[in-house]
C-alpha cells in the first residue's frame, strides 16, 4: 500500500510539473504570434560583433554552406543576418504554430529555413549534424542545473566534431533581476511586474567560472565574454560564450 501510494504520488508530481511546462510554453507560443505581427529582420548586435568581428580570428571560422542551428529562434530575427554568411539555417521552438509564422515569413522574404518543434533538451535533429549552434538567451530558461547540463550534453549531441556553440545568457546585474528571489543556487524566481515570464524560476550564472565547470562537462576550449549596457532606466547584462565538441 506505501508503494502505491509512492507511485499516485509521483504520478501526481509528474502531471503537476507537466501542466506546468504546457503553461509556461502557452504563454511563450502567445507572445511570439503577437510580436510576429511586426517582424524584425535584424538581430541581436552582439550576435553580429561575436560572427562577424575580429575577437575569433585565429580559429578561422567558415560560414558558407556550413549548417547552423538557432535553438530558440524566437520570431527569426537573425535569420537574414545568417543568410548573409552563407550558412544553411535550422532552428527549433517550442510551438508549431510559432514555427509555421516564422518559417511563412522568412521564405517570403527570401530566407530558405528548416524549422521543428523542440527545446533545449529534446532537438529533433541527428546526431553530428551542425557545424555550429546559437542558443542566444536560451539555455538559462532551463530552472535547475540537472536541465542545464541535459541541454548542454544535447547541443553537444547534435554539433559535429569540432563544431562550435556561441551561446548568450543572462548576467547577474541583469533587470530581469529586479524583484526577484533567490530560491536555490543561480535558481531566481522572477518578480518584475511588467514581465510576463513573472512567477518563472531562471537559471542564471554568476560568475565565469561557475559557466566554465558547467559547461566544460560538454565542451572544450571554453571562452567567455560579458556585455554590460546602462541604457536609461535598464541594465543589461550577459555572458557570451563559444567553445568546441571535443
Amino acid at each position: 500500500m506505501v508503494h502505491q501510494l509512492g507511485v499516485l504520488q509521483f504520478i501526481k508530481y509528474i502531471k503537476r510539473e507537466t501542466m506546468k511546462q504546457k503553461e509556461k510554453f502557452t504563454k511563450w507560443k502567445d507572445y511570439y504570434l503577437e510580436q510576429q505581427k511586426s517582424l524584425r529582420s535584424w538581430p541581436d548586435e552582439t550576435l553580429i560583433r561575436v560572427l562577424k568581428g575580429p575577437y575569433l580570428d585565429e580559429y578561422n571560422l567558415v560560414f558558407k554552406d556550413k549548417n547552423v542551428l538557432d535553438v530558440g529562434f524566437g520570431n527569426g530575427e537573425s535569420f537574414m543576418f545568417l543568410k548573409s554568411l552563407g550558412l544553411n539555417i535550422h532552428g527549433t521552438e517550442i510551438d508549431v504554430a510559432v514555427c509555421k509564422q516564422v518559417s511563412d515569413w522568412s521564405r517570403k522574404n527570401g530566407v530558405e529555413v528548416d524549422l521543428k518543434v523542440g527545446i533545449n533538451t529534446k532537438i529533433p535533429y541527428p546526431d553530428d549534424y551542425f557545424d555550429y549552434l546559437i542558443s542566444w538567451n536560451v539555455l538559462h530558461y532551463e530552472d535547475n542545473e540537472e536541465d542545464i547540463l541535459k541541454g548542454l550534453e544535447e547541443y553537444s549531441r547534435v554539433l559535429k566534431p569540432g563544431g562550435r556553440i556561441f551561446i548568450s545568457t543572462t548576467g547577474p546585474e541583469h533587470k530581469i533581476l529586479t524583484n526577484s528571489k533567490k530560491i536555490g543556487e543561480h535558481r531566481y524566481l522572477i518578480g518584475r511586474e511588467d514581465d510576463h515570464r513573472k512567477g518563472q524560476v531562471f537559471y542564471y550564472f554568476d560568475k565565469p567560472s561557475e559557466i566554465k565547470r558547467v559547461f566544460s562537462k560538454s565542451f572544450d576550449d571554453i571562452l567567455i565574454g560579458r556585455t554590460h549596457s546602462e541604457l536609461f532606466t535598464d541594465t543589461l547584462d550577459w555572458f557570451i560564450v563559444t567553445a568546441t565538441k571535443g
